[in-house]
């Protein structure tokens, strides 16, 4: 099954940036994204949905955060229950 996709910012089919193959798909998301380092273990992660677009020849996937999630990122702290997890993630070093 080949199927195209449309670029993510310009509307437009585009090739693997990587492979140049026109063989990809789109996908549902779920990614948990948090903060690194001992100084944020105190911030909450930040849940993101995004499209996914998967290279199905070489496995190069991209996405775009989400405008509302994005904001929250660049903050590095919580504004809406429904997309935060409320327990800060600790990771092992």
């Amino acid at each position: 099954m080949t199927a195209r996709v449309i670029g993510l910012a310009e509307g437009r089919a585009m090739s693997c940036l990587l492979c140049a193959s026109d063989n990809h798909a789109e996908f549902g998301g779920e990614i948990l994204s948090y903060f690194r380092g001992l100084k944020n273990l105190d911030k909450p992660s930040v849940w993101v949905f995004p499209k996914l677009f998967v290279c199905l020849d070489c496995g190069s996937s991209r996405f775009m955060t989400p405008e509302s999630e994005l904001a929250l990122l660049a903050r590095g702290a919580p504004a809406r229950e429904g997309s935060i997890n409320p327990r800060p993630c600790r990771i092992a070093a």
